[in-house]
């Protein structure tokens, strides 16, 4: 773990310095180009830090409870170097955690998990270059699992997902997986405790900003109160004329999952929930570059007997990385046309070659994997 931990610190240092030192002052200099969503975490904490209500007093397009774990950087300044010195201490402690849990589990593999997940570029990038939240969510997402795997904890494994969903969604993938396999007694007693925690969250917005709280929910059911961002493939045919409503790619997701949980049920939850996550990132439509995190905490762990699959992790990282400069230059800002008939349909390939591989890992991930045994 000493290995690690050293690696990350010097890594993320050097990564730490060149951002602040140079890059970041050519490339991010412009308020109308920001490729960080810094100015919005520091509103909200702000107003947090101010005794204010999220939602009511500010506009508050994510769960409540990532904003209060942003709180800690803006306390101290604010600055870029808070932020990425705290992000990459977020990516540390998830990379830390993928080996000291899977150790008890399997000692190599852990050790192999965690320096191919925390080497993969994105996973570098998210919180120095980039300076995105998701540093932090993947930390509460992977964490249930690990703590399963590791000790069987069920109760700890409710507790932990459930509030990981009022940090940021994607926790949500981690609960009716776990549900479907609890029986009577137990699975009221999870069903209870997930429910505890949510009204203990969510009832002083819902009672002092109902509509405004409720906002967040239509956009990542129904897609709906925003424009369509980020990088996959569907937004950017939308942005080419060729549009699909969101309503039923989420739909047909959510028919997708249903399907994987009526047929994998028997299976590994871990299988079951990389299965679920990999139908996500290739139908919902909404998907950013920082999530793939996500993906990356459990995939990496599951597939790490295989170089080859581990490869295509990398390439994924790659591919997304270029969507993302593509996306942002040519869609988002707006700052550039230049040979927009290249280089709009090289990011719509990208993102073709992503969902190819995702459907190549979800056609063979129904071969059992080595983690698939350890659960408790």
């Amino acid at each position: 773990m000493k290995k690690i931990l050293l690696a990350g610190i010097i890594t993320l240092s050097i990564l730490i310095f060149m951002d602040v030192t140079f890059i970041d002052k050519d490339i991010n200099d412009n308020p109308a180009t920001d490729h960080t969503d810094n100015a919005l975490y520091i509103e909200r904490a702000k107003t947090i830090i101010d005794g204010k209500l999220l939602y009511k007093d500010i506009i508050t397009r994510t769960p409540p409870l990532i904003n209060y774990l942003l709180v800690p950087p803006v306390y101290f300044g604010g600055s870029p170097l808070a932020f990425e010195i705290y992000f990459s201490f977020f990516i540390l402690l998830t990379t830390l955690a993928i080996y000291h849990f899977l150790a008890i589990l399997n000692k190599k593999l852990a050790y192999m998990s965690a320096i191919s997940f925390f080497f993969i570029p994105t996973t570098l990038a998210t919180p120095t270059f980039c300076r995105q939240d998701e540093s932090i969510v993947v930390f509460f997402f992977i964490l249930p699992l690990l703590i399963l795997y590791s000790s069987g904890k069920k109760y700890a494994y409710s507790l932990i997902s459930s509030i990981g969903v009022w940090i940021k969604m994607h926790s949500i993938f981690m609960i009716p997986p776990f549900l479907i396999k609890q029986r009577g007694k137990e699975l009221m007693k999870h069903i209870s405790l997930m429910a505890g925690i949510s009204i203990i969250v969510t009832i002083p917005f819902l009672l002092l900003a109902f509509n405004e709280f409720t906002w967040y929910l239509k956009f990542y059911l129904l897609g709906e109160g925003d424009a369509l961002e980020g990088i996959s493939v569907w937004r950017l045919l939308a942005a080419n004329g060729i549009k699909i409503p969101s309503i039923l790619l989420i739909s047909f997701m959510i028919g997708v999952i249903i399907a994987i949980y009526i047929k994998f049920y028997k299976k590994s939850l871990w299988k079951i929930v990389l299965l679920s996550i990999i139908a996500y990132f290739i139908l919902y439509p909404k998907i950013h570059y920082e999530y793939f995190l996500m993906l990356f905490s459990i995939a990496v762990p599951y597939f790490i007997e295989s170089r080859k699959k581990i490869s295509l992790i990398y390439a994924i990282s790659v591919l997304t990385s270029i969507t993302l400069l593509i996306e942002q230059r040519y869609l988002d800002w707006k700052v550039t046309n230049y040979a927009y008939w290249f280089f709009i349909p090289l990011a719509i390939a990208c993102m073709l070659a992503v969902d190819a591989i995702l459907i190549y890992f979800f056609h063979d991930i129904s071969k059992d994997s080595w983690i698939d045994k350890f659960e408790k």
